[in-house]
């Protein structure tokens, strides 16, 4: 019982503290915008900076960090387990994301990542990746970085999938420094693993999952930035050498023979 009224008090106050900080940003980019888009960006970056601290209070999140993360301006990749990665990368850079275009038509989310200055791009439409790379050029910039998933979906954490070069385009075309960070969970609890209750992947139906995660008295992520930023000017060599990076120091969520089905949480 007690576990089910933490978890409504958690759901309440997720979408109060989501609301006011879309709410929050939304003004800051109607006001400010008018006298200067840094002074928006930086006032986004710090909501959304918040906003990811109170977050990890209200799941009681243990961030292990290791390494150091980029300052801006930086191109940033990391694995991707969960729609969960965001607030510790959030939290501990000032950037913002390229996501999927499905993204954007999901209920509340869609809306609320599109005023957080979420990026969309349609991974079947080869064409968008020039509209994206031209938005990434306005979008980089001394007060934020970008920060991408090159896998293209979240995985249930056995290993780090292929990377989409595509995604990468950008920065091997500018011969930019890509800096790179490494996301691993644990839940702590044998009977919730991680794989199952924090990564979301496979056919897992959304709200069922985010009702699931909210159940965990507290889990831990950890979080480690790379040493040396990668630069390639073959977008494909890029997306190699950043997955052997990643692959160096990610600690596997779950083990081969331990593997969820994917159907236990649909």
């Amino acid at each position: 019982m007690f576990v089910t009224v933490r978890a409504g008090i958690r759901l309440v106050l997720f979408f109060i503290l989501s609301l006011t900080t879309v709410v929050l940003v939304g003004a800051g980019n109607l006001l400010l915008r008018t006298f200067s888009r840094g002074w928006a960006v930086s006032w986004k970056n710090c909501i959304i900076g918040l906003w990811a601290r109170l977050m990890c209070t209200i799941l009681n999140i243990d961030i292990q960090l290791e390494g150091n993360p980029p300052e801006p301006p930086f191109f940033l990749v990391s694995n991707h387990l969960s729609y969960i990665d965001v607030i510790p990368l959030w939290l501990l850079t000032k950037g913002t994301f390229i996501a999927k275009s499905e993204v954007s038509t999901w209920p509340f989310f869609g809306w609320a990542t599109r005023i957080l200055g979420v990026i969309f791009i349609n991974r079947n439409m080869r064409r968008d990746v020039q509209r994206v790379n031209k938005l990434i050029a306005t979008s980089v910039s001394n007060r934020q970085g970008v920060m991408v998933f090159p896998e293209g979906t979240s995985t249930n954490g056995t290993d780090v999938n292929v990377f989409h070069s595509s995604l990468l385009q950008y920065p091997a075309e500018e011969y930019m420094p890509v800096s790179y960070v490494t996301l691993s969970y644990r839940s702590g609890d044998a009977e919730r693993p991680a794989s199952q209750h924090i990564c979301w992947w496979g056919d897992m139906a959304f709200f069922r999952h985010f009702w699931e995660l909210l159940k965990l008295p507290g889990f831990e992520v950890s979080v480690t930035f790379g040493e040396k930023p990668v630069r390639e000017r073959d977008r494909k060599e890029l997306a190699k050498r950043l997955r052997e990076r990643i692959k160096e120091d990610f600690v596997p969520v779950v083990t081969e023979a331990a593997r969820p089905k994917q159907s236990e949480l649909s």
